[in-house]
Order: C-alpha cells, then sequence, then structure tokens
C-alpha cells in the first residue's frame, strides 16, 4: 500500500462546481474544510465537510478514513494483514474449510450476491479465476510494454469453468464463508470499494457529520446539502480521453444530494497490444474487455448499487443497460467510442451539458 497523507486545504476542490449562495443564519456557522489521502483502495481519497471547527471536521475525517483503511484491508484479495482474516485469507482457504471473518466482510459478499443477482451475472465477485489472469498478462504488459500480450483463449475458458457465485458459501450465523471450490476466487474490484464507501460515510453521519462529500478515486457519495446555501452538490465528470488520473479536463457537471457517482471508463486501468487498448472490465460472456463505450457514468442513492451497476452498464448494450438501471433506481450516461452520448431521462434533468442542449432544442 502507497504511503498515507493528510493535507488540509481551504481551496476550492477541483472536482466541484461552487457558485455565491446565501447562507441561512444556522448553516453560516459552518465552515468548509477540505482533505485527502492517498492510500485507502490504492486510490487518492478527497473529503469535503462542512463543520463548525476544524477540531470538528478533523474528527470526521478520523471516522471516515480510519473505516476506509480498515475496509481496505478486510477487502483486500492480494495481501495477508496480521491478525485479520481478509478475502486473501478466504481465497487461499478454498476448497478447504470455512473461514470466521468480520460482518463488514459477510455484509458486503451479501451485496455481492445481490448484484449478481440484479445484473443476471454481469458484476460477479467470484470471477477471480478469469480476472486474475486478466491482472497478469496486464502487469506485465504495463512493465514490459514490448512483451504485451493478450491471455490465450483455451487458458481463459479454462479458468471459467470455476467462477460459480453458488459454490461461495455465507454462513451468516456462524460468520464464515467458505469457497467450495478450490479453484475458485473472489474478486470483489465492482462493489467493495461503493461499499466501503458507503459504510465509512454512514459513521462519519452517526457521529455528527451533517454535509459531506468524499471521492475514493472519482467514486463520489454526497451526504445532506452544501451548508453554503446550495440545494445541491456539483460534481464534474471527468473527460475519458483525458487520460488515466484527475484531469482538468471535463465533459459535464451534474447536481445532486445524498446519492453516488460511480463512473467506468477505458481511460482507468488498461494496457495495450500491438497498439490496441484493453482495459479492466471484462465481459463475463465473452472473457474479453468490455469495448462499447468510453465511459458510462450512473447515479444511484446506494453507493455499491452504483458501482455494481456501472459495471454491468459498461459491458451490456445500452437498451439493455437502461433497463437495468431504471429498473433499480439510477440515472445513467453513456459516451460510446465515437464520442455519441445517451442518457436517461433523470440525468438529463441534473446535467448541465444535457439539460442546456434539451433547453436549446425545445
Amino acid at each position: 500500500m502507497s504511503a498515507r497523507k493528510r493535507l488540509f486545504f481551504p481551496l476550492l476542490f477541483c472536482l466541484l462546481i461552487f457558485s455565491s449562495c446565501s447562507q441561512s443564519q444556522e448553516d453560516q456557522e459552518y465552515l468548509r474544510f477540505q482533505t485527502q489521502i492517498d492510500g485507502p483502495f490504492d486510490t487518492l481519497t478527497i473529503l469535503v465537510g462542512f463543520a463548525q471547527s476544524e477540531e470538528e471536521f478533523a474528527h470526521y475525517v478520523d471516522i471516515i478514513f480510519s473505516n476506509l483503511i480498515k475496509l481496505h484491508d478486510l477487502y483486500d484479495i492480494f495481501n495477508a494483514y496480521e491478525g485479520i482474516n481478509n478475502l486473501y485469507t478466504i481465497n487461499a482457504n478454498a476448497g478447504l474449510s470455512p473461514v470466521p471473518v468480520a460482518p463488514e466482510i459477510i455484509s458486503m459478499l451479501q451485496a455481492a450476491q445481490e448484484a449478481y443477482a440484479i445484473t443476471n451475472g454481469i458484476t460477479n465477485a467470484a470471477m477471480g479465476a478469469v480476472l486474475r489472469v486478466w491482472h497478469e498478462y496486464r502487469s506485465h504488459g504495463l512493465r514490459h510494454p514490448e512483451q504485451a500480450t493478450l491471455p490465450p483463449m483455451e487458458v481463459l475458458h479454462q479458468m471459467a469453468q470455476h467462477i460459480s457465485m453458488s459454490q461461495v458459501i455465507i454462513d451468516d450465523m456462524a460468520g464464515t464463508v467458505f469457497l467450495q471450490n478450490p479453484y475458485l476466487s473472489l474478486d470483489v474490484g465492482a462493489v467493495a470499494k461503493g461499499y466501503a464507501v458507503d459504510l465509512a460515510m454512514d459513521a462519519a453521519v452517526e457521529a455528527g457529520m451533517r454535509s459531506g462529500l468524499i471521492s475514493v478515486g472519482g467514486h463520489v457519495v454526497a451526504r445532506g446539502r452544501p451548508l453554503d446555501g446550495r440545494d445541491y452538490w456539483g460534481i464534474a465528470i471527468q473527460d475519458p480521453e483525458a487520460g488515466p488520473g484527475l484531469s482538468q479536463e471535463f465533459v459535464d457537471n451534474v447536481f445532486f444530494t445524498d446519492a453516488t457517482l460511480s463512473i467506468s471508463g477505458t481511460y482507468q486501468r488498461f494496457y495495450q497490444v500491438d497498439g490496441l487498448i484493453f482495459n479492466h472490465i471484462i465481459n463475463p460472456t465473452t472473457l474479453m474487455p468490455a469495448d462499447l463505450y468510453m465511459q458510462v457514468a450512473v447515479i444511484h442513492p446506494v453507493s455499491w448499487m452504483a458501482d455494481i451497476l456501472s459495471t454491468a452498464l459498461f459491458i451490456l448494450p445500452q437498451e439493455e443497460g437502461e433497463a437495468l438501471v431504471l429498473t433499480h433506481g439510477g440515472e445513467a450516461l453513456w459516451i460510446d467510442n465515437d464520442g455519441h452520448w445517451f442518457a436517461t431521462d433523470g440525468y438529463i434533468r441534473i446535467s448541465s451539458a444535457l439539460a442546456a442542449f434539451r433547453n436549446n432544442t425545445e
């Protein structure tokens, strides 16, 4: 895990759009603070919040970041940690014995089971055997670009025999998880971060935080309205053609509160083979990286639901994805490989770019 650094900034959050607003007398007692840390979930985490003092804000920061660090360790599939059983431990004991785990693992894996059912298997936390092959080839290709190759399809098909969620046995009463298949492996990349951010923000709200927004690698969760007179947070969506990492190039701004923005895109994790880009989101049907879109953005009241839906919509044809996201209470934007935009009506209503376009054409 990379070094964790924490800084406080009385500056504008680069992902937010601020405008002059009138505050109520009560809200004028609150000040805006910002901090960031590099570490949990191996990405940059930025927190913006309103509090009556720096000490109060620091208290919420400690709650949120301590929870994220704890959950990162519990949900880690690559590393063991002394004194805890985590997902790495579960995978290491596949086919051997049930593993006693923390309640946060049980509840997250139950969410992953629900995600599997909701998406008809498109988001599959038991797909680790296939994803591990892609991870190895991608890592090698990034270290040695001149030697980058694709995994052999026969290897992928062999691993695809060991991705059944029905073989993930969760015993809620005993607090254990057992992988019945010795070759099965968990990979919770489509649900764990969203689930962890929800838990961390819940803990801060329970401690008294009235207003806060967090971005964990671009996964943005807003709780409460901003206490500067506005009714909604404004969140900028990165241009998918701007490249990996945080960018100052944006394609849209959306406005909401008490909801999550989750983005899946080709620019987040990828490698190149013979000049072609292959991203990290693998279609469980083809066993190849999804290639229909540059970017999909999902807005949903529940963080982990936004997470799993953005992954599923990045894989599915647009009409199927639209039916899925609307059925489960979300809104979405798709940007295809030719730069064409598709959006649900609810997304258009909270989008500065599309609402302006619609108003100009009506």
